[in-house]
């Protein structure tokens, strides 16, 4: 009695298949084009709104709006107040993110101590910080500064303790041991090994805080983007309001996009060549 084996199909590896897909099919399903469907989705969803409700401008008077705004020259000056209120609280942020990220990762009395008020900070909204600031500080810069550093500072914070508890404890204890002083264990052991922590905490920041601030810049006046678009909000032209709204969305998207992203990358590119 003869048996007869079927013959075995030899398994094609991932490079293989991947040589094998279309020229075509790859570009269909890479991550740009992936990018360029949600923004035609995006578009054409805006469309069919703006049809479908008379209050909801269009793209074309957005545009037209846009366009009316730089000629009158209010573009460049409120985004350029927008941005240094916005700096400022963002640099803040960090700075004292870090410090008591490192804290807390490194103190379990410290995270005792900070743990509540972080977790407080965490659950207060933007809008809340920006009408306390301008009942606080009134009109002007120092409440969208304290907006955009009360909303942002607590992501940075949790960021860069989890990075810090998670530096290897056996080499923590080698320094201890060794008594290397606390100074060059933080800035040659925990910071280093945390820099991808402190990027994703203040790429959280500037989002958060980006909303921080236009909320401030919105109830408190004082110029602005967020002022120019209470501005038109209050005169009933929807059409400029949207087209503010265009403007401060597409700037986050840009910098997150091509900024942020990319910071995120090359911080933790260690990760990655160690993958």
């Amino acid at each position: 009695m003869s048996t007869t084996m079927a013959p075995v199909k030899a398994r094609r590896s991932t490079t293989e298949k991947e040589q094998e897909t279309p020229a075509w099919q790859k570009r269909l399903t890479s991550d740009r084009a992936a990018r360029i469907a949600a923004l035609l989705s995006f578009f054409l969803f805006w469309v069919l709104i703006s049809w479908l409700f008379l209050r909801v401008p269009g793209p074309i008077e957005v545009v037209q709006r846009l366009v009316d705004e730089f000629s009158r020259g209010e573009v460049f000056g409120n985004f350029g107040k927008t941005l240094y209120r916005f700096g400022v609280g963002v640099a803040l942020a960090t700075v004292v993110g870090i410090a008591i990220g490192v804290v807390m990762g490194l103190s379990q009395l410290g995270r005792a101590f900070f743990e509540s008020p972080v977790l407080v900070g965490l659950s207060i909204p933007a809008i809340i910080w920006s009408f306390l600031t301008v009942m606080w500080f009134g009109f002007g810069d120092l409440s969208p500064i304290v907006t955009t550093f009360l909303t942002s500072v607590p992501f940075v914070i949790v960021n860069v303790a989890q990075g810090v508890r998670g530096v290897s404890r056996d080499l923590r204890d080698m320094s201890t041991t060794y008594n290397v002083p606390l100074s060059r264990r933080i800035k040659d052991l925990v910071l280093p090994a945390v820099t991808g922590y402190v990027a994703a905490g203040v790429r959280f920041a500037i989002i958060i805080g980006w909303n921080g601030v236009l909320l401030a810049e919105w109830f408190g006046g004082g110029g602005g983007v967020g002022y120019r678009a209470r501005w038109w909000y209050d005169a009933n032209r929807f059409g400029g309001f949207a087209a503010w709204v265009v403007l401060f969305v597409g700037f986050i998207v840009l910098l997150d996009r091509f900024v942020l992203d990319r910071m995120i990358q090359r911080a933790f590119r260690w990760r990655d060549a160690s993958a």
